[in-house]
């Protein structure tokens, strides 16, 4: 299927009245060659044929007139023309036939009463087309071929070229006329639409201008410019696959001429068998009006400024329908110029082409005029509704919404255009204040200029509303962008929600709704259209509305104490997110398309999993069913870890922290079953082996990201389950001092966070206590005999690299004095790392 647009054409009206000229049609045109000279002729004579007549032509002829010279001239040289063999003369008296003559072609010069001889009216002939044909050499010129009554000499005037310059408060009596004859041969040139034919008529229509004064004939002057105007640039264009107009270069050229007089004669008797006479050779060149498309533009818009300036105050329908057409074409103009230009020109030629084209479609009804929409309005208008909107978007997603912009100003658009119309060498200004004040006041357009642009929801819904008046012309070019601008106002309002910290449950369940609906729209164009992956990511959405209506159903109902157990309502609604993040992950089927968007839906993914496991972990439940519970949580952060994990060995790095948070998170759960489960050896085993395992799990993924404070909290917590909960204390207890000895680059790392003064002051304090307190531990297993990997056992003889536990213990317990948490984090740290540092082996 072609593109839409190579079908569009504009046609110029009928719109000149009839009384200015009478036009006159040929009944045939005959392609006639004498001698060496080719000419297009004209004919309205009567030919009929059939039977052994195959042609003849027909000649009425009343009896009280008999034939002449001149008319058997007129006979003969029509059936010259148009190769007819015989003549058939009619005879009638008063309407009344009296009987018919036939006569051969060639008989005809001999016949009684209009003899003449056809070899002296060749040569006459010969001699007269010659001199036409070395003169008439000004392409789109007129010329005026004059002989006096009773003089044998013929002139031949330049029309033209002596109109040139002339005074036209003292009109030339030839102008008028001249004028008009341009005019109809440029119309007939144009209807017929030939490329060879532009040069003639761009001539043509200036010889007009040039002759008649401004404003004398409105409907003739505006329609030269029009047709002009579309000599330049067609209104038949094509659309790129990025929806963007192109307009085709058609230069035109003018024939210049050097040195010709405006008068020729030519003596009828003298030059009748003068054949060595040889035309002059005359000195001219072409002259390139428009080489590119941007000098085009501008020849184009200054003609139809000028068209505008003649008909705008008109309210004939001839009148109205022109100026249709010159704002469709200046719309067309604007909207190419906007699409290729860079800087604040796109805005300005933006608002030019929307206002051309509003203006457009108010003269459709104005006046009790109709006319119906053309296609290529319709085409034209999704364009400009399109741009505008991209263009608008653009700035709103760029700007900083939260104060009124310069767009919202009338004044601040005259400046603009002001200064462009500078630039571009044309009073675009008049084109603007014209239509501006010619659109109603609820057009798109002046709803562009009166917007106070002082949120992007404002922005949004004014884009939104351009790109769905484009949908009822091409509902392909602009379902993409409707999706994208409703995802975008969805997003919009969940932002309201999460900057709001004391935001009401109404105003909040309110914005939900409209972010759920938004969210809803959006995906239902994106499928119009099967974009897959913004499919995956409104879906992806629609599971962030869900999580975030989870959250605020807790905090709404816990208010600003503490959080309780997980809520039925909140559980289902976390539910729901689950669903719509897997119906993102069914629609890209697989990781490898659109790789990213499958990594981030995952991730959101496991997070609801996360968040409901660690929810009903941290706040309890108030099932009679304990284990219960605690199979469901730890099937939660499997699911969770499952995702993340892969993320991980993919390269997706946001995920390393949730992934060693999972592990904690996990370690901890099976850590307090471990405290808990002290009689059953065999369960004890089990559950310190998974927390063993979790806990070095993650260990690694805190080490290898910026999780330090992670990786503290994750190190204390596992020296305090290899400390009362390992099976072999010998091994465990000394693991303890290597793992707290390792943490001083760490804590010195977190000491630099500023803005967790609070969190690293109560960290420190409870790494003071638990080294004491693994200290002390080891003291009371030597002093019972109890050997220590890397410490003298009570009585023994100091050995190698074991050292005194006793001693060690000491050295903490000066260490630590002095420690008070109004000294500051970093003195606290510092005193800190040197006790752990005696731990070191």
């Amino acid at each position: 299927m072609g593109d839409p647009l190579s079908k569009i054409t504009l046609e110029l009206p009928q719109i000149l009245n009839s009384k200015l000229y009478t036009p006159r049609d040929y009944n045939r045109t005959v392609f006639w060659e004498f001698e060496d000279i080719q000419m297009l002729l004209g004919n309205n004579m009567p030919i009929f044929g059939g039977g052994e007549y195959p042609a003849i032509s027909l000649k009425l002829r009343d009896m009280k007139e008999p034939i002449n010279v001149l008319t058997g001239i007129d006979c003969w040289l029509d059936n010259l023309i148009c190769n007819v063999p015989e003549l058939a003369m009619c005879w009638h008296l008063d309407g009344f036939i009296q009987g018919y003559e036939l006569y051969k072609t060639e008989e005809i010069p001999d016949l009684e009463n209009c003899k003449f001889d056809p070899v002296v009216i060749k040569d006459l002939a010969t001699n007269v087309l010659k001199f036409l044909k070395s003169r008439c050499v000004k392409e789109g010129h007129t010329y005026w071929l004059y002989r006096a009554k009773g003089d044998d000499i013929v002139k031949l005037y330049d029309l033209s070229s002596i109109c040139t310059g002339i005074n036209l408060t003292q009109m030339n009596p030839f102008s008028t006329p001249v004028a008009m004859l341009c005019f109809k041969v440029a119309q007939r040139l144009y209807e017929e639409s030939r490329p060879e034919d532009r040069n003639t008529i761009y001539t043509l229509l200036q010889n007009l201008l040039n002759l008649i004064p401004s404003k004398t004939y409105p409907q003739m002057e505006a329609t030269a410019h029009f047709m002009i105007a579309d000599l330049f640039l067609s209104n038949t264009f094509t659309v790129t696959k990025e929806k963007k107009i192109r307009l085709t270069v058609q230069s035109l050229f003018q024939c210049q001429f050097e040195n010709l007089p405006n008068l020729f004669e030519c003596s009828i008797k003298r030059d009748l068998l003068n054949t060595d006479w040889e035309p002059p050779q005359e000195q001219y060149y072409w002259n390139n009006i428009a080489p590119d498309l941007q000098a085009q533009k501008k020849m184009s818009l200054t003609h139809i400024v000028a068209a505008l300036d003649l008909v705008s105050h008109q309210s004939d329908g001839w009148a109205v329908k022109l100026q249709k057409l010159l704002l469709f074409k200046a719309s067309a103009i604007f909207l190419h110029e906007s699409q290729m230009c860079k800087g604040s020109a796109v805005f300005t030629n933006a608002l030019l082409s929307l206002t051309t084209i509003d203006a457009y479609n108010s003269l459709l009804y104005s006046k009790d005029i109709k006319y119906t929409h053309g296609y290529g309005y319709d085409i034209l208008r999704c364009l400009v509704l399109c741009h505008v909107s991209d263009t608008l978007l653009t700035e709103i997603l760029s700007a900083n919404m939260r104060s009124s912009t310069s767009l919202s100003t009338l004044d601040s658009i005259l400046l603009s255009l002001n200064n462009y119309a500078r630039s571009f060498d044309i009073n675009c200004t008049k084109i603007f204040e014209w239509c501006y004040f010619l659109v109603s006041e609820g057009s798109i357009s002046k709803r562009v200029f009166n917007t106070q642009y002082d949120t992007r929801e404002t922005g949004l819904l004014l884009c939104l509303d351009m790109y769905l008046e484009a949908s009822k012309y091409e509902k392909e070019w602009s379902v993409r962008k409707l999706g994208f601008v409703y995802n975008e106002l969805a997003s919009y309002n969940l932002n309201l929600i999460s900057l709001e910290e004391t935001i009401q449950e109404d105003v909040a369940k309110k914005l939900l709704k409209q972010s759920f609906d938004h969210y809803k729209s959006a995906l239902n164009y994106f499928q119009d259209c099967s974009d897959v992956h913004n499919i995956a990511l409104v879906y992806s959405n629609l599971g962030k509305v869900m999580r975030i209506s989870g959250q605020l159903q807790a905090r709404f109902y816990y208010g600003s104490g503490d959080r309780g157990e997980l809520l039925y309502e909140e559980k289902e609604f976390y539910k729901e997110a689950i669903g719509y993040y897997n119906n993102a992950l069914d629609t890209l089927r697989k990781p490898s398309v659109q790789k990213d968007i499958w990594c981030a839906v995952s991730n959101e993914l496991s997070g609801v999993y996360f968040t409901m496991a660690r929810v009903m972990q941290d706040c309890g439940s108030n099932s009679s069913d304990k284990s219960e519970v605690i199979r469901e949580v730890t099937n939660l952060y499997n699911k969770s870890l499952r995702i993340s994990e892969g993320l991980v060995r993919e390269g997706f790095t946001l995920a390393t922290g949730r992934t060693g948070g999972t592990h904690h998170k996990l370690a901890s759960l099976y850590h307090a079953q471990a405290r808990d489960t002290s009689h059953n050896m065999r369960k004890l085993k089990r559950l310190f082996a998974l927390a063993d395992t979790n806990y070095q799990k993650a260990m690694s993924y805190f080490k290898e990201s910026s999780f330090e404070m992670e990786y503290i909290q994750v190190v204390m917590e596992y020296v305090g389950l290899l400390q009362y909960s390992s099976p072999n204390p010998n091994s465990a207890l000394s693991a303890c001092c290597a793992l707290l000895s390792k943490l001083p680059p760490y804590i010195s790392i977190v000491a630099k966070l500023e803005s967790r003064e609070q969190e690293q002051i109560k960290m420190l304090s409870l790494l003071r206590d638990q080294t004491l307190s693994l200290l002390k531990s080891i003291v009371l297993h030597v002093k019972q005999g109890k050997p220590i990997d890397g410490f003298i056992c009570e009585g023994a003889t100091e050995s190698g690299s074991a050292r005194d536990a006793k001693a060690l213990y000491a050295a903490a317990l000066r260490g630590f004095q002095g420690f008070d948490v109004q000294r500051g984090v970093v003195a606290l740290t510092e005193q800190i790392s040197n006790v752990l540092k005696l731990l070191e082996v």
